[in-house]
């Protein structure tokens, strides 16, 4: 009997024992395979937008970009107080934010998907684009927009981007100064750096 008892329970032992190999190799696995599938996000990314004008030209600025893109599936979502856009004149940030009728409209948006991927393991600038709505004052438009990536450091990715856009396709009346209109065309652009969430 105390035979029968040993030989049980060194069958249960091994079989406990090869359970446990095979979950550590499951677990070995999937960390393997999820490691490059997170979330990486910012909530003090910088935005500008270039304005020209016949002999003049300016900027808006701001340091508040907020957003995530998530690399398992892709989903990339920013979006930007318009409050925080500043020009260095307070009557030109009036006259936007009257513009832009950011009482209704308090953000500039973007949500869409990576169109390629990204490679975890290379090493340098990666061009990948992006596409989805850009909402502008209550207008939405479809972009596509290139991303340059750069993996700096385990969990730390730079992003710039920039892109021209025609705000009259926004529903916006081109500002003018001294009865001279701002150009149609506006180029903007963004740089952040985004962590592992």
């Amino acid at each position: 009997m105390k035979k029968f008892m040993k030989v049980e329970s060194e069958g249960i032992f091994f079989q406990c024992k090869n359970l446990i190999f095979q979950v550590s190799i499951l677990l070995l696995f999937l960390s393997s395979n999820t490691s490059n599938a997170q979330v990486y996000s910012t909530t003090d990314g910088h935005a500008n937008f270039h304005a020209k004008m016949p002999l003049n030209t300016y900027m808006g600025k701001s340091d508040q970009l907020q957003g995530s893109i998530n690399f398992e599936t892709g989903k990339v979502a920013f979006k930007l107080s318009v409050k925080s856009i500043k020009t260095d004149k307070d009557k030109r940030d009036e006259h936007m934010y009257e513009l832009l009728e950011v009482e209704k409209n308090p953000n500039v948006l973007f949500d869409g998907k990576l169109m390629d991927d990204f490679n975890f393991d290379k090493k340098g600038n990666q061009t990948v684009k992006v596409s989805g709505d850009f909402t502008l004052a209550g207008t939405t438009r479809q972009i596509s927009v290139p991303l340059e990536l750069v993996l700096v450091s385990e969990g730390t990715i730079q992003l710039k981007a920039s892109w021209s856009l025609l705000i009259t396709d926004y529903g916006l009346e081109r500002p003018s100064i001294v009865f001279i209109q701002v150009n149609d065309e506006h180029d903007l652009s963004v740089d952040a750096v985004l962590k592992e969430n």
